[in-house]
């Protein structure tokens, strides 16, 4: 039997990826991955003031990956997607 290869998408290819600036023309699309909540950023500290940045979700690129993404056309809305 032979091994089914498995390949990950790009972020362009995940069902996850939000892209940013879609009409910007660059040598690599921004996005956000939404595949998990989005994350705490550190405080940025000056002399006397902390500023909160709040939350965002992680900034990668269309050419970027990771060893979670799922390819948008096999999505299904009944899909857990934990």
């Amino acid at each position: 039997m032979a091994d089914k290869l498995v390949t990950r998408p790009y972020c362009q290819e995940c069902r996850f990826w939000d892209v940013m600036h879609d009409r910007i023309s660059t040598k690599a699309q921004e996005g956000r991955c939404r595949r998990h909540a989005p994350h705490p950023e550190a405080p940025l500290e000056s002399s006397s003031v902390i500023f909160d940045r709040g939350t965002v979700w992680p900034a990668t690129f269309d050419d970027d990956w990771c060893g979670e993404g799922q390819h948008f056309d096999n999505v299904d809305i009944f899909d857990d997607v934990t």
